[in-house]
């Protein structure tokens, strides 16, 4: 296989999963410790999706890297380490502190931005306990998701003291931050108590019913009656997008000939390459074609965009699933050989 068709075959989220398990694990850690927190998920969820990739393959992958390296590499920059140490020698450790900051970040800000892996339940609940003034320098040093989401599992009454105070910060004291590095071991330890394994317990009941081999409809009906908005999140994960790729050719042709025109190409973009193929395979080769140009020529497209696109073909697939238009395959099955 050439390299052009091996680019052709991968998406750049599939690329960057083959060349961070290439490398080793300490230095993939490496990378995704400089990744944002939705960069890590994509390439983590497509590193544990690969299959079996030859070895041809992966020679293409890393070439291309090492050929796109080549062109953009020259004179690294100074790390921060080897800065700190030349200005603590010249300007004393205060000034080179604050030059540094200036330069590379706060720190303070890189120790806290840690949180935004941690279960924001866990997180908002640590909050409560915290004074106003720590929890908002915390909220305004957060990325803006986590703190929105931190902020939504508080009080609705304090969300105005808090946004007001985060409003009105402008420098850190060197003090408070002593208070804050205290406060963020503090928080790490807190978190260590209150997690334990967890499971996605929503998705679970959705497989389990999948299988099920009695009335689907009447258990999903008393489901209902225990909570109506725990039912209609299983039904919501009995329908997700991945299933896609497990559907026949003429399912995936019948549901195409339901959705709107665009959607399904917004829908594609930097999806499981098992789906893409699937979805390609159902189509006529010049139709196929004429998807994939559509694909390119949205260009760089906002992931809530994606997701809306996606939830919205489910809705359809779901409402002609509900109507006996369409014979969804909602699990795996054995198969015997």
């Amino acid at each position: 296989m050439s390299e052009a068709q091996t680019k052709m075959m991968f998406n750049d989220c599939e690329k960057a999963a083959i060349l961070l398990l290439s490398m080793g694990e300490e230095s993939a850690a490496k990378i995704l410790q400089r990744m944002e927190r939705s960069e890590v998920q994509s390439v983590s969820n497509a590193m544990a999706r690969l299959g079996n990739v030859s070895t041809l393959e992966a020679q293409n992958i890393l070439q291309h890297f090492f050929e796109q390296y080549t062109k953009q590499s020259g004179i690294s920059g100074a790390s921060r380490e080897y800065l700190e140490k030349s200005l603590d020698m010249a300007l004393g450790n205060k000034l080179a502190r604050g030059m540094l900051d200036s330069i590379y970040g706060d720190t303070i800000s890189n120790d806290i931005q840690r949180l935004q892996w941690l279960p924001v339940d866990v997180l908002a609940r640590f909050f409560r306990h915290e004074h106003p003034q720590m929890q908002a320098v915390m909220l305004a040093f957060l990325p803006p998701d986590t703190a929105n989401a931190v902020l939504n599992h508080l009080p609705q009454e304090s969300h105005d003291e808090l946004l007001y105070r985060v409003a009105n910060l402008q420098e850190i004291s060197e003090h408070v931050i002593k208070d804050l590095r205290i406060t963020l071991d503090r928080c790490i330890d807190f978190v260590a108590e209150q997690s334990g394994a967890r499971v996605n317990g929503t998705r679970q009941a959705a497989d389990i019913l999948n299988r099920y081999s009695g009335d689907k409809a009447n258990i999903m009906e008393l489901v209902k009656l225990h909570n109506s908005d725990t039912a209609d999140a299983i039904k919501d994960n009995m329908f997700d997008f991945m299933i896609l790729s497990r559907q026949p050719l003429e399912v995936i042709q019948d549901l195409i000939a339901e959705l709107p025109e665009g959607m399904l190409a917004i829908a594609l973009k930097g999806v499981d390459f098992a789906i893409k193929t699937q979805i390609f395979d159902a189509l006529p080769k010049r139709m196929a074609q004429a998807l994939e140009d559509e694909i390119q020529r949205l260009g760089p497209t906002p992931l809530s965009k994606i997701e809306q696109a996606r939830t919205e073909i489910m809705a359809v697939a779901r409402r002609l699933y509900e109507e006996g238009e369409l014979q969804l395959q909602l699990f795996e099955e054995q198969v015997v050989r």
